[in-house]
């Protein structure tokens, strides 16, 4: 196959997805080059002209295992940007919320919640230092911040 290699993102995955079930579905759109399948999302680089483009047509929002997937070439981070586990969030707490109160400390790059948790991607890392020392609460409940460089995601 020719053309160079995308890596996408594929989310909204069934705990029971494998590797080489996911590779199997993708492996009809160009060459699988890897995939890594992690807890409901995975990301997989797909080699061969016009294969990500076509894979993304035809796979997102297709059904799944019961579940409609997401399929999306992976957006890298900015180099020192920081991804922030926040936990123990209120089921009243939106996903704006979490937005509005980070940005009071910096750019949000992007703000993810899923049921109780929630990962917010911050520009800079010493605006994330700023968010933590503050104690900040939202929807009325303690949020617990973990910090993870984005280097290591």
């Amino acid at each position: 196959m020719s053309g160079h290699t995308v890596k996408l993102f594929v989310g909204n995955l069934a705990l029971e997805t494998t590797q080489e079930e996911l590779s199997a579905i993708f492996e009809s759109y160009g060459q699988v080059v890897s995939c890594s399948v992690l807890r409901q999302f995975a990301f997989v680089h797909l080699q061969g002209e016009g294969a990500a483009e076509r894979a993304i047509q035809e796979l997102n929002g297709r059904e799944f295992k019961g579940r409609n997937l997401v399929v999306e070439e992976s957006r890298g981070r900015p180099l020192h940007s920081t991804k922030v586990f926040v936990g123990n969030l209120s089921s009243m707490c939106t996903t704006e919320d979490l937005r509005e109160l980070f940005q009071t400390f910096g750019k949000v790059l992007e703000c993810d919640k899923v049921k109780g948790y929630a990962f917010v991607h911050m520009e800079n890392k010493e605006d994330t230092v700023l968010l933590i020392g503050s104690g900040a609460m939202a929807t009325s409940r303690i949020i617990a911040y973990n910090c993870i460089s984005a280097l290591f995601l």
